[in-house]
């Protein structure tokens, strides 16, 4: 069970000279152990809105009895080009969603 961080969510366009636009979203979630993996990835197919890029938390348990110490895990999800012109990240778990708007920077 994950459990997203809220405020640790941002996305951004970095624009910097001389290399393509490239979308950068990171953010953390809270499992319930240690040795628990978790990561982003793409939803597809995505929503009826192309200016939301969707994107999903996996996480794994551990295949062997780790430690029930609740852990944070840090994400992070980059698509250069981005595919299209973003305006929002949405972030979902299966039983929450986070939606942030993307900056940018140049």
């Amino acid at each position: 069970m994950t459990v997203l961080l809220r405020n640790t969510f941002k996305a951004w366009i970095d624009r910097a000279p001389g290399t393509p636009p490239r979308l950068v979203m990171i953010g953390d979630v809270r499992v319930p152990g240690n040795g628990w993996q978790a990561r982003l990835t793409k939803r597809s197919p995505q929503g009826i809105n192309p200016k939301i890029l969707i994107l999903d938390v996996s996480a794994q348990q551990p295949s062997s009895e780790a430690p029930e110490e609740i852990t944070t895990i840090p994400l992070r999800y980059e698509e250069s080009p981005p595919q299209d012109e973003y305006g929002q990240v949405m972030i979902t778990n299966g039983k929450g969603e986070i939606v942030v708007h993307i900056g940018r920077t140049h």
